[in-house]
């Protein structure tokens, strides 16, 4: 575990009675027991070595950059948003879990997830094109591509490893990305496949959420504002139970 002071407000964010004691402020309905347990998750990974040494990150830039608070915050909060949009794809798509993986410790579930977090409200993502076309150099792939080989190589950079969707949810994604020769393309060469390997009317269905129309792109923007919302609830929590330990110092201090 890296060696960090983490507040015990922290901890008591994971448990159910603080959450529910905390009114929810925000118009997407948050799942009080599925942020329960991703925050929980995240606090036990976020900071510990063990997980970064899993994606064979330089642990010591890791630690130096963990060494303060609000980049721990930080952290935390993308770990949080990127945990719970994943399980809602999951939830909604519940065959996805089981349908392999496009690369050895890459679940297509994971690719699944990210496009549908960064495709957000793109007017023209043209996913089905490019995966009609086959053609991964071709304009139509590009933004599928982009988003599928984001982070170069991971290892060789961590600067902005937080942010990443494949960090925070499958450290074996990250190894797959990174031990792969021409990331982008074979990469999306690989999705591709896995994609014809779906039954016809579970491609229909990951479609209906990538996909170009109106409807896909409102289904992407509920799960992203009920991820963002999951997010604002921990901070709410993680706020009230500190303003409760500050007045509980206080009447320590008058003996009360």
């Amino acid at each position: 575990m890296i060696n960090f002071t983490v507040k015990s407000l922290i901890a008591l964010v994971v448990t159910s009675s603080a959450l529910f004691l905390t009114p929810m402020r925000s118009d997407a309905q948050v799942n009080i027991n599925r942020l329960a347990q991703v925050a929980k998750s995240c606090q036990g990974d976020i900071l510990s070595y063990n997980y970064y040494k899993r994606m064979k990150f330089d642990t010591n830039s890791i630690n130096h950059y963990l060494k303060n608070s609000y980049n721990q915050e930080q952290a935390i909060r993308y770990c949080i948003y990127s945990r719970y949009h994943y399980s809602l794809v999951l939830t909604k798509y519940t065959w996805l879990d089981s349908t392999g993986e496009i690369l050895p410790g890459y679940p297509g579930s994971v690719v699944a997830g990210s496009l549908a977090s960064v495709f957000g409200s793109s007017d023209k993502t043209s996913i089905l094109d490019c995966i009609a076309n086959q053609d991964v150099s071709s304009q139509e792939c590009s933004q599928t591509g982009s988003i599928i080989g984001s982070g170069a190589y991971f290892r060789d950079s961590v600067q902005n490893w937080y942010t990443s969707y494949k960090v925070n949810i499958c450290p074996s994604c990250v190894v797959a990305h990174d031990e792969v020769s021409g990331s982008r393309e074979e990469i999306l060469k690989a999705f591709i496949k896995w994609f014809f390997t779906l039954e016809k009317a579970q491609r229909r269905e990951l479609i209906s959420l990538l996909g170009d129309g109106d409807e896909a792109r409102e289904l992407r923007l509920v799960i992203i504002r009920e991820a963002n919302a999951a997010v604002k609830k921990y901070l709410e929590v993680r706020q009230g139970v500190e303003e409760q330990e500050q007045e509980q110092r206080r009447q320590e201090v008058l003996g009360n």
